[in-house]
């Protein structure tokens, strides 16, 4: 602890100096790409899989998966247009790829929480295709798609004392053909996964046969559809869920082109440009707000080990167990209740997003006067994830890719009486929550905050080892894609995608848990990671049960 609280003292005097940071200090001779990997660096190396390979396999893969040995034909690459870029050539002459740019703040932090099992971005599809696919298919399409959009050709180097993202030199994609019984397990078991953060790639493909692998069914017109499921994972310092929102839209358009057996268009999806965020944060903040932000999160997580969040852990108290984990719940609202649902947010003045953030604070709420019937007043404390692209200017917003988010903190009030007040309740959260997006513009502010999240994530980790309480200052996090229906339809002439599910290891983050939705195919799609130290399943279910039960009961709550 004496050691933490000394780190914690110089990074806050980093954020008054300006100085060089110190978890970025490389050791002495250490050469641009050839050096000593920093500390945190090699300690990630030694836990991902022991294979140097330029290739990865596993028991139930079908064969070594190097892009170079797939051939392109049938395909073309037309010309470019603005919007789509030519694709590099695969060969390169040095032994390392061009170098892109050092990483940002967002960045950074993704890339210093792998030590500690943390940001690995997981997603789901279940697949109906009208055509019989093959674990061939899907694997010359995950070869496509590192060949088409360019934050999958990218690891991490040393160079001029900092992380930099540098081009793969060789044509290397990780993809496996599984079998499961349980889809939410399997999630569950590859959202621990570790990369070669120096070597890549940083994504995976997992194509998966539930069952005994002949499940299929016939829809109304007896046309036969075979269902699959395929699973994406990325590291989240190289996307984010705008990003990887892309890549399932171009996945499944590829996929489509391969099983009706047309040309695929190769054209480069996207650019991977610099966190422009980063610099726009460093304008509009200040080192002193910085400083009263790091020591104010220091006494709440640290020294009183997560007083905001007292009013609901004392009463739903956390599981004191070695393994810290993130596992998940899936829930969804139907076509016609969703439909309802949002011609009520728009009746109200509000968002789907401070709709849900209410009845999130609300299912809180309820849960604890359900115990301690005499709290009275309290602060639900929320972690909402911005797109930071929103203050680019607009010009700058198109096809970019790469992880360009931040956190919005925020403390909302909540009493007994809101409970009967449902839609007033709303509406103060979608004020506050305009208030800070659109006037404070509080999460670019708190862009540069990003270094000390690492912090956090070390301080939870050593807890969890030791077997102690995790250190939280928010109730949980926020995570809103919004519609999907113009950025990934789902829909295609082939293969169809009929369900979809997103899930994040944050299990050391300072919060209990995260909320993920979207509107998918008509129906909002919800997900809770809850983190396995933190809380058990049994008061995580009873909290998204929750969450369902109050959206729907506002549906018909009275104005």
């Amino acid at each position: 602890m004496e050691a933490f609280l000394k780190t914690c003292l110089a990074s806050a005097s980093y954020l008054l100096s300006g100085s060089a940071p110190l978890d970025g200090a490389p050791p002495a001779g250490a050469a641009e790409s050839g050096g000593q990997k920093p500390r945190h660096a090699v300690r990630a190396a030694a836990s991902t899989l022991a294979s140097t390979q330029p290739f990865i396999t596993a028991s139930h893969c079908k064969g070594h998966t190097c892009a170079e040995d797939v051939p392109l034909t049938p395909f073309s690459t037309p010309c470019a247009t603005p919007c789509s870029t030519p694709l590099p050539a695969t060969e390169a002459s040095s032994p390392g790829g061009r170098w892109l740019r050092p990483l940002g703040y967002a960045e950074r932090f993704m890339t210093l929480s792998h030590d500690y099992g943390c940001m690995t971005t997981v997603y789901c599809l279940w697949l109906e295709s009208r055509v019989p696919l093959d674990f061939d298919t899907v694997k010359l399409a995950t070869v496509l798609m590192y060949r088409k959009m360019p934050n999958l050709r990218l690891y991490l180097d040393y160079r001029d004392g900092d992380y930099w993202w540098r081009e793969m030199t060789r044509e290397v994609v990780d993809v496996e053909e599984i079998s499961t019984d349980d889809v939410e397990t399997t999630v569950q078991r590859l959202v621990r996964r570790r990369y070669r953060m120096f070597e890549g790639p940083l994504w995976f493909t997992r194509f998966a046969t539930v069952g005994g692998g002949d499940d299929l069914e016939r829809d109304s017109n007896h046309n036969v559809k075979y269902k699959y499921v395929s699973i994406f994972g990325f590291h989240h310092n190289v996307s984010d869920g705008s990003t990887n929102m892309r890549f399932c839209q171009v996945f499944l358009n590829v996929l489509n082109d391969l099983a009706a057996g047309r040309t695929v268009d190769l054209r480069q999806e996207g650019i991977f440009p610099a966190p422009l965020q980063d610099r726009l944060g460093e304008q509009a903040g200040s080192r002193l707000f910085y400083l009263g932000i790091f020591l104010r999160r220091l006494y709440t997580i640290v020294l009183t080990f997560g007083l905001p969040v007292w009013n609901f852990i004392t009463v739903y108290r956390m599981p004191r167990q070695l393994e810290a984990a993130t596992h998940l719940l899936q829930l969804e609202l139907d076509e016609f209740t969703t439909r309802k649902l949002l011609l009520r947010c728009k009746m109200e003045g509000v968002t789907l997003n401070s709709t849900f953030t209410a009845a999130a604070n609300l299912a809180l709420y309820v849960m604890v006067t359900a115990k301690n019937p005499h709290i009275g007043q309290t602060n639900m404390c929320s972690q909402q994830v911005v797109n930071m692209r929103r203050y680019w200017p607009e010009e700058l917003r198109p096809n970019t890719l790469g992880c360009h988010i931040s956190l919005l903190d925020l403390s909302f009030p909540t009493q007994l009486e809101d409970l009967d007040a449902f839609w007033e309740y709303a509406r103060r959260v979608h004020s506050l929550l305009h208030y800070h997006l659109t006037e404070t513009k509080r999460a670019l502010k708190l862009q540069q905050m990003s270094r000390s999240l690492s912090l956090i994530i070390f301080f939870n980790a050593v807890l969890a080892k030791l077997g102690l309480p995790s250190g939280n200052d928010n109730h949980y996090t926020v995570t809103n894609m919004g519609n999907l229906s113009k950025t990934f339809s789902g829909s295609g002439s082939e293969v169809e995608v009929t369900r979809l599910l997103r899930t994040v290891s944050c299990h050391f983050m300072p919060t209990l848990c995260q909320h993920t939705l979207q509107t998918f195919r008509g129906r909002l799609c919800y997900s809770l990671d809850y983190y396995t130290q933190k809380l058990t399943r049994e008061t995580a279910h009873q909290y998204a049960r929750g969450i369902m039960h109050l959206l729907t009961k506002a549906i018909h709550t009275p104005n």
